[in-house]
C-alpha cells in the first residue's frame, strides 16, 4: 500500500479530478472535526502551473463558501478551473495565538480524452509455484487485490494454465478485480524473455515438445516450431552486425503468435544481466525499428543497476523521437516476505494504464497508444515514474499522493475477503461482494465525469 500524507488523512476533499472549463462544485471535510472549528479566515485556489506574473498569487482568492451541514465540519465552493493542471487549495487560518495547522489540499483538471479513462494498476509479469514461484495462482491473485492493484496476470515460464486457473478461482464472484491470460515464453536456446499478456492461445503450447503441467523446464521444441524457425531464419537475409539471426527469429515467430492470438507482445527485463541473458544493444535497436513488440518492460523486479540500463536507453530513445510504449512487471516470484529483512518486491513495479475500461483489448489499446506508466517504489524509497510522457507522468504523481492511498485501504480488505473466500471460508463471498458493493461509489465521488 502507498502512504498517505497527513493533509489526506486531515481532510477530505471531492472530486478530485475534474473537468477543464466546467463549473464544479467541492467539498472539503474536516476529519478531525475540532480542525476546522471557527478557525479558518478565507481559502484560496492558486494554480501549480501558474502564469510567471502571478506566481505565489491566487487564482481564486478568498472563494466564496458554504458551510456544511452539522456536525459536519467543512465548506462547499464552486469553481471553474481554466487549464489542465493541479490546483491547490489553501486554507488560510486566522491568527489565534496557538499553533495551528495550516492546510494544502490538491485537486486536478484534466480535458475530456484522458478524464473519460480509468486509472488501472496492474502488473504484467507473475509466477506462480507452477513454474518457479512460492505460491498458488488464486492466493496470488488475492494479493494483488490487497495491495492495490486492479488487475494483474500469471505469466509462468512456459506454461499459461496457471493464469487460466487464477482467472477461474475469480469466476462466480461480481467484483471489479481481474486476472488475464498470461506466460512468459523463452523458446528452446532462446535467451530473450518474452511475455504473452492477454493472449487466447498459448504461444508455448505450440513452441514446446512436453506440454506437461510438470515438464514446464523442458525446452525441447515442437517439430512445428522447428520448422517455421528454420523458414524465418532463412528469410532474415537485413541483419545488421551485431544480431544473431536464429535468436531474432525466435523472437519475430514468439511475437507474431502472441498477436495473432490477441495478446500484448511484451519485451521482459531486456538487461537482465544474470547469466548474461542482456539483449545486445543492436538486437534491442532492431527490435524497435522492426515493429517486432507491442510494448517494453521499461522496469521489472530484477537488479537497479539493470531497471537503470533500460531506462536510460528508454530516455535516450524517447530524446530522438522514439514512441515506446511501456509496461512493468514486477517479475514476482513471491507475493510474501522473501525473509524478514527482505521483503517481496511485488509491489515495488507497477503499471498505471489509462484505460477505457478494466478488459484485456481496453488494457492492450491503452497500452499501445502511449496511455501508460510505470512506477518504480522501492521500500522506503520515494517513488520513480516514467513513460507515457510529461502530461501523463504529472497526472499519475497527482495520483499517487492525493488518489491512490485511499483507495488502496479499500482494496486492502476486498483482497483480505478474497482471501478468506479462496480459502474456503463459510460466508466470505457474500461479505466480499457486499464489501465492494459499499465500496460502489469510491471513484465516483473523487472523478466528476458527468
Amino acid at each position: 500500500m502507498l502512504d498517505a500524507e497527513n493533509t489526506l488523512r486531515r481532510y477530505d476533499i471531492y472530486p478530485k479530478v475534474v473537468p477543464v472549463g466546467r463549473p464544479v462544485t467541492f467539498t472539503l471535510r474536516a476529519m478531525d472535526p475540532d480542525l476546522l472549528r471557527g478557525t479558518v479566515s478565507h481559502i484560496d485556489v492558486l494554480a501549480i502551473n501558474g502564469a510567471t506574473e502571478s506566481l505565489n498569487v491566487p487564482l481564486f482568492p478568498n472563494v466564496e463558501t458554504t458551510p456544511l451541514e452539522a456536525p459536519q465540519q467543512g465548506f462547499r465552493f464552486t469553481l471553474t478551473l481554466p487549464s489542465e493542471q493541479e490546483y491547490q487549495i489553501h486554507l488560510v487560518f486566522e491568527e489565534t495565538g496557538t499553533k495551528r495547522p495550516r492546510a494544502i489540499l490538491s485537486v486536478y483538471a484534466l480535458e475530456n480524452d484522458l478524464l473519460m479513462r480509468k486509472a488501472l494498476v496492474g502488473d504484467f509479469h507473475a509466477h506462480t509455484f507452477f513454474s518457479d514461484g512460492n505460491e498458488g495462482p488464486a492466493f496470488v491473485a488475492a494479493h494483488y487485490r490487497q495491495n492495490g492493484f486492479d488487475f494483474a496476470t500469471i505469466t509462468d515460464h512456459r506454461r499459461m494454465p496457471p493464469s487460466r486457473r487464477a482467472i477461474a478461482a475469480l469466476e462466480g464472484l461480481d467484483i471489479p478485480f481481474r486476472m488475464y491470460p498470461g506466460e512468459e515464453v523463452h523458446p528452446h536456446k532462446s535467451y530473450v524473455h518474452i511475455v504473452n499478456f492477454g493472449g487466447d492461445v498459448s504461444v508455448n503450447e505450440y513452441a514446446l515438445a512436453d506440454k506437461t503441467e510438470a515438464g514446464w523446464r523442458s525446452t525441447d521444441p515442437s517439430p512445428e516450431w522447428e520448422a517455421e524457425l528454420e523458414q524465418v531464419a532463412a528469410a532474415l537475409d537485413d541483419l545488421p552486425e551485431g544480431v544473431d539471426r536464429m535468436e531474432t527469429a525466435r523472437s519475430i515467430i514468439t511475437a507474431r503468435h502472441i498477436k495473432a492470438g490477441g495478446g500484448l507482445a511484451i519485451l521482459a527485463h531486456p538487461h537482465w544481466h544474470f547469466k548474461i541473458n542482456n539483449v545486445p544493444d543492436a538486437m534491442n535497436e532492431y527490435f524497435w525499428q522492426h515493429g517486432v513488440f507491442d510494448a517494453l518492460e521499461l522496469i521489472n523486479g530484477q537488479g537497479w543497476n539493470e531497471n537503470l540500463t533500460q531506462i536510460s536507453l528508454y530516455n535516450e530513445w524517447r530524446a530522438k523521437g522514439r514512441q515506446v510504449p511501456v509496461v512493468a512487471g514486477s517479475d514476482e516470484h513471491s507475493v510474501l516476505w522473501v525473509s524478514r529483512c527482505k521483503p517481496a518486491h511485488f509491489t515495488e513495479e507497477r503499471a498505471v494504464v489509462f484505460a477505457e475500461e478494466n478488459s484485456r483489448d481496453a488494457i492492450i489499446k491503452a497500452v499501445k497508444e502511449l496511455r501508460s506508466t510505470v512506477v518504480l517504489k522501492c521500500v522506503d524509497q520515494n517513488p520513480q515514474i516514467i513513460g507515457g510522457g510529461y502530461r501523463l507522468e504529472l497526472y499519475t504523481l497527482f495520483l499517487m499522493q492525493n488518489y491512490f492511498p485511499l483507495r488502496d485501504e479499500l482494496y486492502f480488505e476486498e483482497g483480505r475477503l478474497l482471501h478468506e473466500y479462496i480459502a474456503g471460508t463459510p460466508g466470505a463471498k457474500e461479505r466480499l461482494e457486499a464489501t465492494v458493493r459499499a465500496n460502489a461509489g469510491f471513484e465516483d465521488k473523487y472523478f466528476c465525469r458527468k
